[in-house]
């Protein structure tokens, strides 16, 4: 009497060991010319730049409970006072990014139609009750273009892009 549990003929390999398109991929990983390589994204800003963009658009969260029980009173309010606003000024820019692309899309599918000329004419109209939940990636919304707006609102200093590095403990 045969085991029915007992893998036979082709299937009685280990049936953990990996036989896909990507075996050799894994194994080697990236290579160009033979060199293994990995890009990484270069941040343009320095760590007090970086430091500056973070309390604005994170607000309280870049620190821990210690940092915050220390800290004054009219800091903390500061702080989360400009969070609010930048988060209301990055709201209603991916409002008209969406609005842009909406419109963009429209036209060029539906040039001729009316709706689409009633659309693109009316539908420049950001609300400040409504929250857009896209995330700046799939918009296309690059971390130059919140600081700049963030520069606009004057919740970063205007020579933001010409700030040194400097200790931010001292």
């Amino acid at each position: 009497m045969k085991d029915k549990n007992r893998l036979e003929g082709p299937y009685k390999r280990n049936t953990h060991e990996y036989k896909g398109k990507l075996e050799e991929f894994q194994q080697l990983g990236s290579l160009i010319n033979g060199e293994r390589y990995m890009e990484y994204e270069a941040d343009p800003f320095n760590s007090y730049q970086n430091f500056l963009y973070k309390r604005v658009v994170h607000g309280l969260n870049i620190y821990n409970q210690e940092e915050i029980s220390v800290m004054p009173y009219k800091k903390r309010a500061r702080i989360l006072k400009n969070h609010r606003k930048a988060q209301r000024v990055l709201n209603l820019y991916k409002q008209e990014v969406v609005n842009k692309l909406t419109n963009s899309f429209f036209q060029k599918y539906f040039p001729s139609s009316p709706i689409t000329k009633a659309l693109t004419g009316e539908c420049n109209i950001t609300d400040t009750e409504f929250v857009n939940t896209l995330d700046f990636k799939s918009l296309g919304i690059t971390k130059d273009q919140i600081v700049d707006q963030l520069i606009k609102a004057k919740l970063l200093p205007a020579n933001f892009h010409e700030l040194k590095s400097i200790s931010l403990h001292e």
